[in-house]
């Protein structure tokens, strides 16, 4: 299978580019400045902030002028605020100091600054830039993906992961790995567009390499790798032992998949099975928070959310995500590390996750295992141990 981008229609709202316009008074023409508004942040603004962080971000403006060589004046709107009003900037430089945690404080949405360029008789200019608040938690990003937070975990790095017993019996991790590395310069895998508030929500990417510490799982040997200790990256028997035994509860009569082909039977809808989702209940009673009405025209589970976005888009020939398994995958999609960038593809489309085991075919590729939103196959693919990122689960060692 070749992993396909797509563009998304709300990508805009997951990167922290800038959205630059031109604002026309309706009422009368009017010249415009020269130029266009752009802003430098100190610190640099990411895509996302964790919710009631306190970083006090330096906004500089630049860029607009005057066509008689006259004064621009700056002023700045944050939405949501305390005031849908613009404020004008005191300072000579035009700039604005904020700290988006005063107002926002927990509360997990996009928020966008604004700042404008004006001047008497001109039509202003105007340049905006969003920021996404993040968490992790039981009150966080992400939500309705079948987590139980009383019960067990195992703890690396300061960082608490869900466990639960999977159908296959063993114990599994039930979010993805977000270990960074040790010591003050190490740096392992990467977060989602490179925002360390995304790190423990989507998890991190980690090369095969990173994950495994190069060590192969073909011999049938456990590898630790990047895992807690006692824990290890599990191979691509494991994780079709798991699918089997998903299926088995579902339909008594399965046939057990192979490890080396795509998981694929007859028009059974597998990828399901593995989507962050919960079943919906139908003895909950309509006055209940928990209530779907969907329930009631025939819908079996309900997708889960980040920052109340769905994120299994709903396709029939898949139906709903019914997280069988207990895995909760995230569709936290994949990453390239090359020429010694990051670039970050298929989020909301794809949850891929490596395996121990290396490509029979060619040593310079590692086996992965591919969940796309559009397919009620997991696709087995093969990816580059260096440069192809992907999402690492680990299972306790027996």
């Amino acid at each position: 299978m070749i992993i396909r981008k797509r563009t998304l229609l709300f990508i805009s709202l997951l990167t922290a580019s800038a959205l630059i316009s031109c604002k026309k008074d309706e009422t009368e023409t009017l010249p415009y400045l020269d130029g266009s508004v752009r802003v430098d942040f100190e610190p640099a603004l990411p895509a996302y902030i964790r919710a009631n962080d306190n970083t006090v971000y330096t906004m500089v403006p630049h860029g607009a002028s005057h066509p008689d060589g006259l004064e621009v004046g700056y002023r700045w709107k944050v939405s949501p605020g305390e005031s849908s009003s613009y404020q004008e900037s005191e300072e000579a430089d035009g700039s604005f100091k904020y700290n988006f945690a005063e107002y926002n404080k927990d509360t997990l949405r996009t928020i966008t600054v604004t700042c404008e360029a004006f001047a008497d008789g001109y039509t202003p200019l105007s340049a905006s830039y969003s920021v996404i608040v993040v968490n992790s938690g039981e009150k966080g990003s992400i939500q309705r993906a079948g987590y139980d937070f009383s019960g067990s975990y195992v703890e690396l790095d300061g960082i608490r992961y869900l466990t639960y017993e999977a159908p296959d019996g063993n114990i599994w991790m039930q979010q993805n790995l977000a270990y960074d590395g040790e010591g003050d310069d190490a740096v392992t895998g990467a977060p989602y567009v490179e925002a360390e508030a995304m790190s423990d929500v989507f998890g991190r990417y980690y090369t095969w390499n990173e994950a495994t510490g190069n060590k192969s799982g073909n011999d049938g040997s456990p590898v630790q790798g990047i895992c807690p200790d006692g824990w290890h990256i599990p191979s691509d028997e494991e994780w079709t032992a798991l699918a089997n035994a998903t299926m088995r509860e579902k339909y008594p009569d399965w046939t057990d998949m192979p490890s080396d082909k795509d998981w694929s039977q007859d028009e059974a809808k597998i990828s399901r099975e593995f989507m962050a989702g919960e079943l919906l209940d139908p003895e909950i009673p309509d006055t209940d928070e928990d209530y779907d009405s969907d329930i009631n025209y025939g819908k079996e589970a309900r997708s889960a959310t980040f920052n109340s976005e769905i994120l299994w888009e709903y396709f029939s020939n898949v139906g709903d995500p019914t997280n069988r398994s207990g895995i909760s995958a995230i569709p936290a999609g994949y990453a390239r590390y090359t020429d010694g960038f990051w670039n970050f593809s298929g989020a909301f489309e794809y949850a891929i996750f490596w395996t121990s085991t290396e490509d029979a075919t060619n040593g310079n590729k590692a086996v992965c295992r591919v969940i796309n939103n559009e397919s009620q196959v997991v696709y087995r693919d093969a990816h580059d141990k260096s440069t192809f990122a992907a999402s690492v689960r680990c299972v306790k060692n027996k």
